[in-house]
């Protein structure tokens, strides 16, 4: 499991030029996923590493007085030029991007140990030798082409299913990848229960319609252990139960159609079908990663040191495609709650500056890895002068509108129930929840019945989804 880091991963260099200076690992610094993913991959893990790639190298020495003189006369232009862009160069060939682009890693990085007080690895201001910052954009066609061209584009531009097929239907298949998914809902309205069933699912083998990806699971509120644990596991049985029925009745069907046709079947066509050995429940939790964090001060440092956790896994051919916080919320609200008791107030724009860099973080950490980012939400409420209820206050997600605006699709779950002369019938609909779409850039809003059921989240039938109904508690999508 993955730690934060701590005082004993801070190591000081051995390096002559930088006796004096510390060296930290790159996970420690509040570097964007893109910077610290291309820097770790191409080895580097310390700003050690990134000060001895940027190491001045001095011009060969001479004994002739001509180039003495030549080097005094031209010292300004030297200093500037040769030493800069030399290095500069160097740091460039070891990742294998542009003078300009490597510029920009290093100035990303003297920004981040500015911030903690810290030296910078320059010797002197990056931006001082940059003209203007450079700046890289790409065309919808080109962006598109890329996704299309893609290692693996069957998989890239599919989604976690959630096997609950109004859902599906409601999402455009299932929880995007690339993407900032936030669901929100009142505590038991089923949050958790349908984030288990995306990580277990996230499993499913690509031959299958799955991502065939790990998931991580930042634990806020303690409901993924103990009986947790058992839930997982009962879902993970589930699936593999439906997917090996579904795999074999198909096998069955192809064998039949290929004897009718040609009396005979391939065996090569069968193993296409069948699911694969390693599918199992056992399997599936094994690439459930989960971190409990007890603090803001832990889950914030959990969650930016994942870069580092998420390409280990990529060499290891295990890469993470889901990524679920349970919940984001838990412990902003419990920080707030803490400074309004010691100091009488709360700072609400230190707050919302923390949650616009994180959600900022959390998209760009999801574009980069092409994973799905999934963060719970509670709910508050909010004085509503025009509520028809007589109330006077209505139930709003919590942690702002900034935050509503960071997303890129918002989901909330309530209880349902119906209006019907049947008891047994109304009985059975307490247990039902509705997920309504409310924000999307892809998807009209809609809304899906689910139920939670001994195998996970299923969809309610059709016949009975139809049926009039009504809520049992108000929430507002604003």
């Amino acid at each position: 499991m993955m730690e934060p880091s701590t005082s004993d991963n801070i190591i000081t260099s051995h390096e002559p030029q930088h006796s004096n200076r510390i060296s930290l690992p790159l996970v420690s610094l509040p570097l964007r996923p893109s910077t610290l993913a291309s820097l770790l991959r191409c080895g580097f893990s310390s700003t050690g590493d990134v000060a001895h790639a940027l190491k001045m190298s001095e011009p060969p020495d001479s004994n002739d007085e001509n180039d003495a003189a030549i080097r005094d006369k031209n010292a300004a232009r030297i200093d500037a030029s040769y030493h800069v862009e030399s290095r500069l160069d160097h740091f460039a060939d070891e990742l294998g991007c542009s003078p300009s682009q490597a510029a920009d890693f290093a100035c990303e990085i003297d920004d981040a140990l500015d911030s903690m007080g810290m030296p910078k690895i320059s010797a002197s201001d990056q931006r001082a030798e940059k003209s203007a910052p450079s700046v890289f954009g790409a065309t919808a066609a080109s962006i598109l082409k890329s996704k299309r061209s893609a290692s693996n584009p069957s998989v890239a531009t599919r989604q976690i299913v959630s096997f609950c097929m109004p859902l599906d239907h409601l999402l455009g298949g299932g929880i995007a990848l690339s993407e900032l998914t936030e669901i929100v809902g009142l505590p038991g309205s089923g949050k958790t229960q349908l984030a288990m069933q995306l990580c277990v699912d996230a499993r499913l083998p690509a031959k299958h319609g799955g991502v065939e990806g790990c998931a991580v699971v930042v634990d806020s509120e303690g409901s993924w252990g103990g009986a947790g644990i058992e839930r997982l596991w009962d879902m993970a049985a589930a699936l593999v139960e439906h997917v090996r029925g579904s795999a074999l009745r198909r096998a069955e069907a192809k064998r039949a159609r290929e004897m009718d046709q040609f009396g005979s079947f391939k065996e090569s066509t069968m193993e296409e079908i069948l699911v694969p050995a390693w599918f199992t429940p056992e399997s599936i939790l094994e690439g459930i990663h989960i971190f409990r964090v007890h603090d803001e001060a832990a889950q914030t440092c959990t969650l930016y040191s994942l870069p580092h956790f998420l390409i280990e896994q990529e060499e290891k051919g295990k890469p993470v495609k889901l990524l679920v916080i349970d919940s984001l919320a838990f412990h902003y609200r419990v920080a707030s709650s803490d400074k309004k008791k010691d100091k009488g107030k709360t700072n609400s724009l230190t707050n919302t500056n923390n949650l616009i860099r994180m959600a900022t973080f959390l998209l760009e950490l999801a574009s980069e890895f092409e994973l799905a980012v999934v963060a719970m939400n509670h709910v508050t409420t909010k004085i509503d002068k025009d509520d028809a209820t007589g109330s006077g206050v209505k139930l709003v997600p919590a942690l702002g509108e900034s935050w509503a605006h960071s997303v890129t699709s918002r989901l909330m779950i309530d209880h349902y129930s119906r209006v019907n002369d049947d008891a047994s019938f109304t009985e059975a609909m307490e247990e039902w929840r509705i997920c309504t779409l409310v924000k999307s850039p892809h998807k009209p809003p809609g809304t899906a019945l689910f139920t939670i059921t001994d195998k996970g989240i299923r969809g309610v039938p059709t016949n009975h989804s139809e049926l009039q109904h009504r809520k049992k508690s108000k929430h507002s999508t604003a």
